[in-house]
């Protein structure tokens, strides 16, 4: 199996019990996408059969990624297992703190394949991520998030006769409203 040295990871969606789920509902995928400004990686990666694609953002400098992802599910139907996430002394680390610009090498899995206009493809799946230069990923507070206020709580009267409620228990009905009252 190939491995993809020093990239730089993102968007990375590696939580074992949560793949994403945005793009196929039926089977979800754990992904990354890597990154490098470098021409020279780039031929790398293309000489490694990887779909590489060239961005020019709005702003900031152009770069070349590659999206690489795991199906969470077999051909057969079977769960498949989740990609594998350590970090550089090969200790399990939580998936969810990779933030994005990490710096880590990817191990894929490449089968051949016939396309559908019958030429051949090279599918590369991903199965393992070691992360060695790790940005901790730290979730952001919504902007529309509740902020600490003051609460009062107020318990209700141990008295029964005080109860709001009372003159709906002694059975007197409440007075009709005029027909010339607004709500």
């Amino acid at each position: 199996m190939p491995i993809i040295n020093n990239a730089s990871i993102w968007f990375a969606k590696l939580d074992p019990k949560r793949p994403n789920n945005k793009f196929n509902k039926t089977n979800p995928t754990w992904e990354c996408q890597i990154r490098t400004e470098s021409k020279e990686v780039k031929k790398e990666w293309e000489a490694m059969n990887l779909p590489v694609k060239a961005i020019v953002p709005d702003e900031g400098a152009p770069f070349f990624r590659v999206n690489l992802r795991k199906k969470s599910f077999k051909v057969d139907k079977e769960p498949a297992s989740p990609v594998k996430v350590v970090n550089g002394a090969l200790e399990e680390i939580d998936p969810n703190t990779i933030g994005n610009g990490s710096i880590g090498n990817i191990r894929v899995f490449q089968y051949d394949y016939v396309k559908k206009d019958g030429t051949p493809g090279v599918v590369s799946v991903l199965m393992g991520v070691q992360i060695t230069k790790h940005l901790v990923y730290k979730a952001k507070p919504r902007g529309d998030e509740f902020e600490a206020a003051e609460t009062e709580t107020i318990d209700p009267p141990d008295d029964d006769e005080t109860d709001s409620f009372s003159s709906a228990k002694s059975g007197t009905p409440s007075p009709a409203p005029k027909g010339d009252e607004k709500f």
